[in-house]
């Protein structure tokens, strides 16, 4: 009976591209996550900070 999985040379090399593919998506989404939360005022200071501005 044939070796199946990741024991064989392809498995190992498949792996390795998935292991990369993977790492690069969570690069991608945590830049996405961090250029979302600038939102379209990223120059203007934040909502909390104008808050206590106008509390004074």
């Amino acid at each position: 009976m044939p070796r199946r999985g990741r024991s064989t040379t392809i498995g190992k090399i498949g792996k390795f591209h998935q292991d990369r593919r993977v790492s690069e998506i969570r690069v991608f989404g945590e830049l996405l996550r961090r250029e979302q939360n600038l939102g379209p005022g990223a120059g203007s200071p934040s909502p909390a900070g104008q808050e206590n501005a106008e509390s004074r």
